[in-house]
């Protein structure tokens, strides 16, 4: 049976990058931050105020606190050059696709003056950052903001562009830290977090299955229950722990990506005051826990291999790719955004078809070109009589590549007014794709339409196609 017959919205199936048959997972896990909890847009105008807030603390000037934020604008997969101030996009092979400098578009030749690959950038951390969740779009837009301000006021923000960056972050990491934001969110959740009906059948489903569902978050648990709590329908102000039935295991304050490479101790953690105390795991009968390792969580599990795992997350390196690489579990990747750009795929098809067909022709006309090239190889004397051909065939040519480049121009601001398409940089896939295919085992756009499957599916991935293949 294949994905089309069963008849799923395609907004809504669960795409296959390497195979896998879900008779062999024995325990699923999920994240808790956007894939369990998806977030609304005001959660990130909060986090945007409150980052301002802080940095005037730190000594910003208060014209800051006028910006406003745009939550449209950043999409994931982004890079950030925290030396130079740009934000640019990348394709599969890493080169610098589209590019900004706080909010003003770089040209080619500046592009290459930066990125080219005989500068062999490696585009990695600590020079650069990588906006790999939607947690990131916040502080990538005030960063730009920043860029912009110090362009244009250098005398109010004398700090090098490196420094910009680290304030930022800086200032993010500690409204996580000081309750600026979660208090916010605890007062009434339904301001910014969305709630998905589907997700208590979704787990339960699983659960029903025979199978061990845990959850590990890099949340503590003060926050993770008020989230949790109103996922699973509570309304009341009084929380309470219904919603921990659903789980065997909850792991808070993970400290992913260590989680998957350490031997940090596990606690546990006291559902009524949030204490913790030491734990001797598997002597214990308590369920939620603090901290700890993947050894631990195997053995609460009673997994022997990796492979037994599958893991649901948003984050293509924190969640994804260190559980893949270092213990083997399958892995699949929440993408809120798929929704979205599968709705412009089907909506802006026509454009993608005229763009194909323009590329079409001018393959036909470089066909004839290189045939006539080889006759005049083979015979010089041939190349006076062929002039007049080879002008019109390369005016034709200039013609219709002007035709394909403003259908694919189109076609990806469909998408995305500045970024275009987030799998793909021109015709080529992006970076962030890349990173899905190789890491992703499965994505979908959210962790519900494991639903529309039955928990024994096999889930079988496309073929894989080389140039040679398609003859």
């Amino acid at each position: 049976m294949t994905l089309d017959s069963l008849n799923i919205d395609p907004r809504l199936k669960v795409f296959c990058n390497r195979s896998l048959n879900m008779k062999g997972i024995t325990a699923v896990g999920f994240d808790m931050d956007y894939t369990l909890a998806l977030y609304k847009p005001a959660f990130e105008l909060l986090a945007y105020k409150v980052t301002l807030i802080k940095l005037v603390q730190f000594g910003y000037p208060e014209e800051i606190l006028s910006f406003e934020f745009d939550w449209t604008h950043m999409i994931r997969g982004l890079v950030i050059d925290k030396k130079r101030g740009n934000v640019f996009k990348l394709d599969r092979h890493r080169y610098v696709k589209i590019a900004y400098h706080g909010f003003r578009e770089l040209t080619r030749e500046e592009r290459l003056k930066y990125y080219a690959a005989d500068k062999q950038v490696t585009f990695e951390e600590p020079d650069f950052a990588l906006i790999d969740t939607l947690f990131t779009l916040a502080d990538a837009y005030i960063f730009s903001q920043l860029v912009d301000l110090k362009e244009k006021k250098p005398e109010i923000l004398p700090q090098a562009f490196v420094d910009l960056y680290r304030d930022v972050r800086k200032a993010i990491d500690l409204c996580h830290r000081d309750g600026s934001i979660k208090f916010q969110v605890a007062k009434d959740p339904s301001l910014y977090i969305e709630r998905d009906g589907a997700l208590l059948d979704s787990l339960k489903l699983i659960k029903n299955s025979g199978r061990k569902v845990f959850l590990a978050t890099n949340s503590l648990w003060d926050y993770t229950h008020v989230v949790m709590n109103y996922l699973f329908g509570n309304e009341s102000k009084d929380l309470n722990t219904d919603w921990v039935n659903a789980f065997d295991y909850i792991i808070t304050g993970a400290a992913k990506p260590s989680f998957f490479m350490s031997h940090n101790p596990l606690y546990e953690v006291d559902s009524n005051t949030g204490l913790l105390r030491n734990s001797e795991m598997l002597n214990s009968q308590t369920r939620i826990f603090q901290g700890g390792n993947f050894h631990l969580l195997h053995a609460m599990l009673g997994v022997q291999t990796g492979s037994e795992v599958l893991y649901v997350g948003d984050h293509i390196y924190g969640d994804i790719l260190r559980s893949k690489k270092e213990l083997g579990w399958r892995t699949m990747l929440v993408i809120e955004e798929l929704e979205s750009e599968i709705d412009s795929i089907l909506k802006y098809q026509k454009i993608h078809d005229a763009y194909e067909k323009c590329l079409e022709i001018k393959d036909g006309i470089d066909a004839q070109l290189q045939l006539i090239a080889l006759e005049i190889t083979k015979n010089p004397e041939s190349e006076k009589n062929l002039q007049t051909k080879i002008a019109t065939l390369q005016k034709e040519r200039t013609e219709i590549r002007a035709e394909q480049l403003k259908y694919l121009r189109e076609y990806h601001r469909s998408f995305h007014p500045t970024w275009g398409q987030l799998m793909k940089t021109g015709h080529q896939n992006s970076r962030f794709a890349a990173q899905v295919q190789n890491y992703a085992c499965l994505y979908t756009s959210r962790l519900t339409n494991l639903r529309f499957y039955s928990s024994s599916h096999s889930y079988r991935s496309t073929r894989d196609l080389m140039p040679h293949d398609n003859q």
